[in-house]
């Protein structure tokens, strides 16, 4: 009798162990899904850093720069394309409060302690964007 219930005890720990196994790797799957989401809705994007490009804009390369000073990093990036403003708004919309951004206004976005503006600069030839990150003031 004593033999029985040991061995039943012994597959009652198994069985327990093997539930904290998959309990474990739930839990994990939840935390992590999040972020494989985020990548996977984000992958045919183009980046300047950690900044989505949207697929229908093309980067200007030699209007763009970037540097760091002591209250954090500057980056200013020029795209060019003809898209209405308000897909433009709704891509990044959906690309930045994945990242972690909180909009604060119609063409501001903060995170920690950055600031990313968009605006569609005047110019002659074609559409101009101008993605701005820089400290929060």
């Amino acid at each position: 009798m004593v033999a029985v219930w040991s061995k039943n005890m012994r597959q009652a720990g198994q069985g327990i162990k093997h539930l904290m196994a998959v309990v474990s790797i739930l839990s994990l799957t939840i935390v992590l899904m999040p972020q494989y989401v985020k990548a996977e809705t984000l992958d045919h994007a183009k980046w300047v850093g950690d900044v989505p490009i949207m697929p229908q804009l093309s980067i200007e390369p030699g209007l763009g720069f970037a540097f760091d000073n002591p209250e954090g990093r500057i980056v200013t990036i020029y795209l060019t394309g003809d898209t209405d403003p308000n897909q433009v708004m709704a891509y990044y919309d959906q690309a930045l409060i994945p990242l972690g951004w909180i909009k604060k206004d119609t063409y501001i976005w903060h995170r920690r302690n950055e600031s990313l503006t968009i605006n569609k600069t005047p110019s002659a030839i074609k559409a101009l964007w101008k993605i701005m990150l820089r400290p929060k003031s």
